[in-house]
């Protein structure tokens, strides 16, 4: 346990708060946390909620909006009368190659939308503000159990390169009336996961592939189970008040118990009852199969690639970090082991599974 703080924490509970991307994973579970503490809850997202989240979108105390992220006015509709906002929102795309208007997408959805939103936000009379962020933000260096000192990454990806500018413009926004920090969670899973960890596990299998490990499987990667990185982004928020460390900080939220991601599926996939086999693709020959794809489809716009230079990195070099810092000045610990975390998201992923079949 951390020791007492010397500032007042500010409860959430009753407030109003907005969730930027309601509509995605993280969203949705910080959307339904923030209903549990009493909150009125408004949500920004491009995709209506009755069809996105039918149950959420239809709560009595959740207001839809659907808008732009990069446009002031519908920023401004969401933030009317709005006490705290979570910024979940981002494209995550690991292509360092792509179309130029592509490029233009990314950088504009995750750079210029969170400079539009700390913008807004502030001029509305928000008061904090907690920007979900990424371990990605410093890519590239030696990751093996570091902290947050570490420098942002250089790294011309553009996942890595615009969430590390989008951070800078969330911190940099930080005064003696709008407190903000930032979460940097590793990859994120959990039940109802669809898009872009378990669901695609769970897809590839159900249609025979087998599980794919880059590299000699010795390196790591840090994991965030969902219930963990919803409970470091409330307390996050809760810490956001004058004479707090946490205001104008960076965070890792992870599990700590990084561990090789082909090893992550498998479990994942014996835990759900499967028998699939592994098959593993040396580093050199899986980084000449990345760079093919991102090669194609910087030339013809399509497809997008299936494997990036940058996610056989992530593969094929440690890349876990400490989170002593999040347990000193947020009391943060994870809420489940990765065991636990992985069995959970199993007996859901093998429900998936046999809906698909």
């Amino acid at each position: 346990m951390s020791t007492p703080p010397d500032y007042t924490l500010a409860p959430l509970d009753g407030l109003r708060c907005l969730v930027t991307g309601g509509a995605g994973y993280l969203g949705q579970n910080l959307a339904r946390a923030l209903l549990a503490r009493g909150c009125t809850v408004h949500v920004l997202d491009t995709v209506d909620g009755a069809q996105a989240a039918p149950e959420l979108a239809g709560h009595e105390r959740v207001q839809w909006f659907v808008g732009d992220i990069r446009k002031e006015a519908d920023v401004r509709a969401a933030c009317e009368g709005v006490d705290v906002v979570f910024h979940t929102a981002a494209l995550i795309e690991l292509a360092r190659r792509a179309p130029e208007s592509f490029k233009a997408l990314v950088r504009g959805v995750n750079i210029e939308g969170t400079r539009v939103l700390v913008q807004t936000a502030a001029a509305c009379g928000v008061t904090r503000l907690v920007h979900t962020s990424s371990t990605n933000v410093v890519f590239g260096q030696r990751c093996v159990g570091t902290d947050e000192t570490l420098p942002y990454s250089t790294s011309p990806d553009l996942y890595s390169s615009t969430k590390a500018e989008a951070e800078r413009v969330a911190l940099a926004a930080n005064s003696a009336t709008f407190h903000t920090c930032a979460i940097r969670p590793g990859g994120i899973y959990g039940p109802g996961e669809r898009k872009t960890m378990v669901g695609p596990i769970v897809t590839s299998i159900q249609q025979g592939m087998p599980v794919i490990g880059f590299g000699d499987g010795s390196t790591r990667l840090d994991y965030t189970y969902i219930d963990s990185l919803v409970d470091g982004q409330l307390r996050a928020a809760e810490r956001l008040v004058p004479g707090s460390p946490v205001c104008g900080s960076a965070y890792f939220i992870t599990d700590d118990q990084p561990i090789n991601p082909a090893e992550f599926t498998l479990r994942l996939v014996r835990l759900m009852g499967l028998g699939t086999k592994a098959r593993r693709i040396p580093r050199r020959v899986a980084r000449g199969m990345a760079l093919a794809s991102e090669f194609a489809f910087e030339r013809f716009g399509k497809p997008r690639p299936a494997i990036t230079e940058v996610g056989v990195a992530l593969c094929t070099q440690d890349n876990f970090f400490s989170i002593a810092k999040a347990r000193r000045e947020l009391d943060y610990a994870p809420l489940v082991t990765l065991e636990e975390g992985l069995r959970r998201t199993a007996e859901d992923a093998a429900r998936f599974y046999h809906g698909l079949a």
